[in-house]
């Protein structure tokens, strides 16, 4: 595990919410934005901002300093549709009794805007921007949260590269919310076929370290959700129909 060390200035930029925020994040798997490698050893937080968000981005202690580096105005984190460097974890988790399938995407580059109130409220961007479309604050994980309409997954099964299953997910602009490779497990892939949706989770889980261990996850989830960092919604999943 990455030791995540960050300067007296931007401690102060972040101030109490943002350094818990801060603590949530696992750096598990994720790059140095730096040299691009994985990130490892001492890892040092650093902090785009305008005053209107903040971008937290990470780089080894050897290329460089964890600082504050003050953004032009017209600076704007980029729209999840345009690519952000995303981890997606599919699991049969249990919801209320319910064995429902489940993909978690999680970035590994934070993004915040500041609200406008005296405590400087952080929101993620990714979770701010799925609650407009539609998507769901999740509290407790016991049901699957309500459908979004024109949200599209299309699973690729031994697609992806070095034949890792593949997964397509479509915002209603067509946009490319994501685009990658996920392992779907044989009991994931069954349900999805019954259901024709899978339930989509977005936030600061934590379940790189937790492959294959679904109890696991489900803890990551529920902790989650109840520390205020979850949104969710059901999407339409299914394969393309064959060719001919």
């Amino acid at each position: 595990m990455p030791d995540l060390h960050m300067s007296p200035e931007v401690r102060a930029l972040l101030g109490p919410e943002g350094l818990a925020r801060a603590a949530e994040v696992d750096l598990t798997g994720g790059q140095c934005v730096a040299c691009r490698q994985p990130l490892t050893a001492t890892v040092n937080m650093v902090v785009r901002t305008n005053g209107s968000f903040t971008h937290v981005v990470y780089v080894h202690d050897r290329c460089g300093p964890s600082q504050i580096i003050d953004m032009v105005g017209d600076f704007a984190p980029a729209a999840p549709a345009d690519g952000y460097d995303m981890t997606m974890t599919a699991a049969v988790l249990d919801h209320g009794g319910t064995d429902l399938p489940v993909l978690v995407a999680e970035t590994s580059v934070k993004a915040y805007l500041i609200s406008d109130s005296p405590t400087g409220e952080l929101t993620n961007v990714v979770a701010s921007y799925l609650l407009e479309q539609g998507f769901t604050l999740v509290s407790r994980v016991r049901q699957a949260p309500p459908a979004v309409a024109e949200w599209v997954g299309v699973l690729l099964p031994g697609q992806g590269p070095d034949g890792i299953d593949g997964l397509l997910i479509l915002d209603p602009d067509g946009g490319s919310f994501f685009a990658g490779s996920v392992q779907l497990p044989a009991r994931w892939l069954q349900l999805a076929a019954r259901y024709g949706w899978a339930v989509l989770y977005s936030g600061n889980v934590g379940l790189a370290g937790l492959r294959d261990d679904d109890k696991a996850a489900t803890k990551a989830l529920r902790s989650a959700a109840q520390a205020g960092q979850l949104v969710g919604a059901r999407i339409a999943v299914g394969t393309p129909p064959a060719a001919g």
